[in-house]
């Protein structure tokens, strides 16, 4: 089933609200990052993120390891946690402890 806009709460209404459902539980999905964050939670967010963005590099053939699509959830999902006012504080954070990538020596 294609929507436009997700009530995934209602979803959930019609696959268990009767005794034989019109759509099985399991296979409810959107691409609704938002609505999944409000419905179940932050590691659901994160979950569908990776999904996302596995989808849109794989249309291309453009192999990325899960690690680096799994970081770039976790930040995702950290700014809404945190509210985008206070993200940059986080990436500040994060600049005091990374070591610089560049090479040295000679």
């Amino acid at each position: 089933m294609t929507t436009n806009g997700s009530n995934l709460s209602g979803l959930w209404e019609v696959a268990c609200g009767t005794e034989e459902p019109l759509i099985e539980e399991d296979d409810i999905y959107s691409n609704d990052i938002y609505a999944i964050l409000m419905t179940y939670g932050v590691e659901m967010a994160r979950a569908a993120i990776v999904r996302e963005m596995s989808r849109v590099f794989g249309v291309y053939n453009i192999d990325v390891d899960i690690r680096h699509l799994e970081l770039i959830a976790d930040y995702m999902v950290s700014v809404e946690m945190i509210g985008l006012d206070d993200a940059e504080i986080v990436v500040e954070d994060v600049r005091g402890w990374l070591q610089p990538v560049q090479p040295q020596g000679n």
